[in-house]
């Protein structure tokens, strides 16, 4: 009798340890889009809100991602800071920019990150139910 209590002591600890070790690897091998968005130039590629294309709002503007979370949009000479975050964990970006033009300000929110690759980031608002989807590329 005991030697079946340890034999299936031993089996659950087994399957735990497995278990927490493959959630760990799951977060230590996350792949951030930090060092993807903070080298170069970006301009939005698709916005949409609630199926709506409303990506043409965004025509002119560039957008600059600094490693300090300072963003930077740029439009015929004028520019709008603001601040940007990366969670790894969550894979979110939060975008925040001081901002009264109603378009700029569309991108305010938490995004969750979609798609990374080494052209562009796919994002989809997290704030809302209007399925908002946002896709930035290099330039």
């Amino acid at each position: 009798m005991k030697n079946s209590i340890l034999l299936f002591t031993i089996k659950c600890s087994a399957i735990l340890y497995f278990a927490a070790c493959t959630r760990i690897n799951e977060y230590t091998t996350a792949v951030s889009a930090t060092p993807l968005v903070t080298k170069g130039t970006w301009k939005v590629n698709l916005f949409t809100k609630a199926t709506n294309d409303q990506t043409t709002e965004f025509a002119g503007y560039k957008l600059t991602f600094e490693p300090t979370g300072k963003i930077i949009a740029r439009k015929n000479g004028k520019e709008v800071n603001g601040n940007w975050a990366e969670d790894d964990i969550l894979k979110t970006i939060t975008i925040n920019l001081n901002t009264q033009d109603p378009s700029l300000a569309k991108l305010n929110s938490h995004w969750s990150i979609s798609e990374i690759s080494k052209s562009g980031l796919g994002l989809k608002n997290t704030n809302n139910t209007e399925n908002g989807r946002l896709q930035i590329t290099s330039l």
